[in-house]
């Protein structure tokens, strides 16, 4: 996970046109609008913080605890903004949420992920857990799903 920051670190970093690398132009808008390096607005890969797993939206969902779609997204947010960071190794995953949403807005695509050739999309009971889709949808300000 380190080696992948670090990549898309490298990547931000890189001396090019902002139409040929999305990720660099990405990058220095979030770092100019929250006042942070291009290297910490680079950060791209986020998980739980140390020790935990899961977003736990599944429990919600499965126990009714749950009124509306917002009390789930922040349930996934505040769960999967752990980032990991090349720069600081043996930190574990330091909490950066703001990043991680600012991150999202500008999400076109999203995927799970399933890491195991056993199971197929059917085989899991709670897929939204771990689906970012709806979480995007919702933070999007531009209107497009």
């Amino acid at each position: 996970m380190l080696l992948l920051d670090r990549a898309i670190k490298m990547s931000a970093e890189q001396d090019e046109p902002d139409e040929m690398n999305f990720v660099r132009k990405h990058a220095k808008q979030q770092a100019a609008e929250m006042g942070v390096s291009l290297r910490d607005a680079a950060t791209r890969v986020f998980s739980n913080s140390s020790g935990s797993y899961s977003s736990n939206v599944n429990l919600a969902v499965e126990n009714s605890s749950w009124s509306d779609e917002q009390q789930l997204q922040e349930m996934y947010l505040k769960r999967k903004s752990f980032a990991f960071n090349s720069d600081r190794p043996g930190a574990g995953g330091e909490e950066g949420r703001e990043i991680f949403e600012r991150a999202l807005k500008t999400v076109d695509v999203t995927f799970q992920n399933l890491d195991s050739s056993e199971i197929s999309l059917t085989d899991v009971s709670h897929y939204f857990d771990s689906d970012p889709t709806k979480l995007v949808q919702g933070l999007r300000s531009d209107g497009r799903a």
